[in-house]
């Protein structure tokens, strides 16, 4: 998995980490993982700007998922963070309708959440949104 490692190299540490020790896990069967995915339609500065810079401004405004793995039976989008809190919660409610708008897949689209621990008053906001998660230790 080190080639995956390289692919996913935008993601900072310690969160770095924490999603190859989920990936080692092989809690699933994924068969194709994608990084950086970009979703939704970004923001366009108008009519003032060039084409050029009216097409990179969207490109760079989009939101990006950072990861979108692929097993037989569902798509999860992955969200990885040491420490999960509302923004994360956000992330994983929003990025699930983004990706089916942008990309009309086929299976079921499942929210999944990787992080270390939880902010405080944030745990049961993914347990009451029913959004799987997975809670990684750090080696020591």
């Amino acid at each position: 998995m080190n080639g995956a490692r390289a692919r996913y190299s935008h993601i900072l540490e310690p969160d770095r980490t924490l999603f190859q020790l989920f990936i080692e896990s092989k809690l699933y069967n994924y068969i194709n993982l994608d990084f950086d995915v970009r979703v939704g339609t970004g923001r366009d500065p108008g009519p003032t700007f060039s084409n050029d810079i009216r097409r990179m401004a969207i490109h760079l405004s989009q939101r990006r998922i950072d990861c979108v793995a692929h097993t037989l039976a569902a798509i999860h989008i992955i969200e990885v963070t040491y420490s999960a809190g509302l923004t994360s919660l956000g992330q994983l409610i929003a990025y699930p309708s983004l990706y089916n708008a942008s990309f009309r897949p086929l299976l079921p689209v499942v929210p999944v959440l990787v992080c270390h621990d939880f902010q405080t008053d944030a745990q049961q906001h993914f347990i009451d949104r029913g959004i799987t998660y997975h809670l990684v230790t750090m080696p020591s």
